[in-house]
C-alpha cells in the first residue's frame, strides 16, 4: 500500500487545479500535534485508545478469575499509561528543524511552494519554503 501518494501526504502546500479553478492549500503553519486543524488520524487515534481502554479496564479484566484481575490490572494499565505518556510527548513536539524554529514566525501563512522554480522543498541543505540553511538530522544531537 503507498501511504505518500494523494494530496493529504503533500510534502508543501501547492495550488491545485480544481474544474478550472486555482485551489489554495489551508495556509495555517502547524506547532505541534495539538495544531488546528486536527487530522483524521489524530481523531481516530484518540478515538481508539479510549475504546480500547474503556473494553479493557471495564468489560475485560473484569471477566478474569479474581486472582488474574490484579495483575491484569496492573501490568495493563502500566502499558497503556506508558502509551499515554510516550503519545502526548510525541504530540508536543515541535517537528522543525532547529534553525527553522529560530527563523519560523508561526503567526505567520505558511508559504505556497512554486515547483516551476525549485524541484524540491530542500536542495543542498537549503529550504525554500523557510529561506533557511537545514542541518543534518544528527547535527543537533
Amino acid at each position: 500500500m503507498d501511504t505518500r501518494s494523494g494530496s493529504q501526504c503533500s510534502i508543501a502546500p501547492q495550488a491545485v487545479l480544481n474544474n478550472g479553478d486555482l485551489v489554495l492549500p489551508p495556509r495555517v503553519s502547524r506547532v505541534n500535534g495539538w495544531s488546528l486543524p486536527l487530522h483524521y488520524f489524530q481523531v481516530v487515534t484518540w478515538a481508539v485508545f479510549l475504546g480500547l481502554s474503556s473494553a479493557t479496564f471495564g468489560i475485560f479484566i473484569p471477566l478474569l478469575p479474581r486472582v488474574w484481575k490484579y495483575i491484569a490490572y496492573v501490568v495493563t494499565g502500566g502499558i497503556f499509561f506508558f502509551h499515554l505518556v510516550v503519545h502526548l510527548i510525541a504530540s508536543c513536539i515541535d517537528p522543525a528543524d532547529f534553525n527553522v524554529r529560530l527563523m519560523k514566525n508561526y503567526s505567520q501563512p505558511m508559504p505556497i511552494f512554486d515547483r516551476s522554480k525549485h524541484a524540491h522543498v530542500i536542495q543542498n541543505q537549503f529550504c525554500h519554503l523557510c529561506k533557511v540553511t537545514v542541518g543534518q538530522e544528527d547535527d543537533h544531537l
